[in-house]
């Protein structure tokens, strides 16, 4: 799927047809042959539980991944889709549960980072742009059904990031202002989110796109952050505030 291909949210609902049928195939591979590679793999290896399922995956599916992943440590049940458009780096552990759902907009989990039960990295859209999909750095953590959506604007992250339980990070937002069209033909308007080195996201906290998070910034937990968080700052309410400033 290129990137400058118009689709609407109205495009993947309604009645199935055979169009349908194959914008199917493309929410979840570049082609109809890397849809039956990649999904068939998983099928016959995703639910082998224990140690020695772990190990099969890290040696079957590091040749479908993309930029030379290293072998990648998965519980059983995670989904992958656009697995040539995931990039996992050395002793990356995905849980079990996870949905990494990337496309050409690309998926990137720095070495040694953690993606833990039930989350879900959507780095799809109907449009994506290459190079706007989410970014991790090293020794990363994303806690427990934390959502994480890009695809447009993208996620940057820097080394050592702690998300917490069910964080939001979403790039994305209709144009709800335009009232004259239906919200499923409305523009999708998406900011880039990027978030410093050594910060830490609390559970249940909410970041929307074009917000900037400096090095070392505390965001408290259920926060809704709307705008630019200085480095070395404690944040928290709806919207956020700022609480305090960390001493250096």
């Amino acid at each position: 799927m290129k990137g400058d291909e118009t689709r609407r949210v109205k495009d993947f609902m309604g009645e199935a047809t055979s169009s349908t049928a194959s914008l199917y195939i493309h929410t979840r591979a570049e082609s109809f042959w890397r849809y039956m590679l990649e999904q068939g793999t998983q099928s016959l290896f995703s639910f082998w539980p224990s140690a020695l399922g772990v190990a099969v995956r890290s040696l079957v599916y590091a040749p479908l991944m993309g930029c030379g992943s290293s072998m990648p440590y998965m519980e059983n049940g995670v989904q992958l889709m656009y697995m040539n458009r995931i990039c996992l780096g050395k002793g990356v552990y995905i849980d079990h549960g996870a949905r990494i759902h990337s496309s050409i907009a690309g998926v990137k989990i720095g070495a040694g980072s953690r993606v833990m039960f039930g989350a879900y990295l959507c780095a799809y859209v109907s449009n994506p742009i290459e190079g706007e999909g989410i970014e991790m750095g090293s020794n990363c953590w994303v806690g427990v059904k934390s959502v994480l959506a890009s695809g447009r604007g993208g996620i940057y992250m820097g080394d050592n990031v702690l998300i917490g339980p069910n964080a939001t990070i979403v790039t994305g937002d209709h144009d709800f202002m335009d009232t004259e069209t239906p919200s499923v033909d409305q523009e999708y308007i998406c900011k880039p989110v990027t978030i410093g080195d050594n910060a830490w996201i609390g559970a249940n906290a909410v970041i929307l796109g074009g917000v900037t998070i400096g090095e070392r910034c505390v965001v408290a937990a259920g926060s809704v952050v709307t705008k630019d968080v200085p480095p070395f700052t404690v944040v928290g309410g709806v919207p956020a505030k700022v609480i305090r400033r960390i001493d250096r």
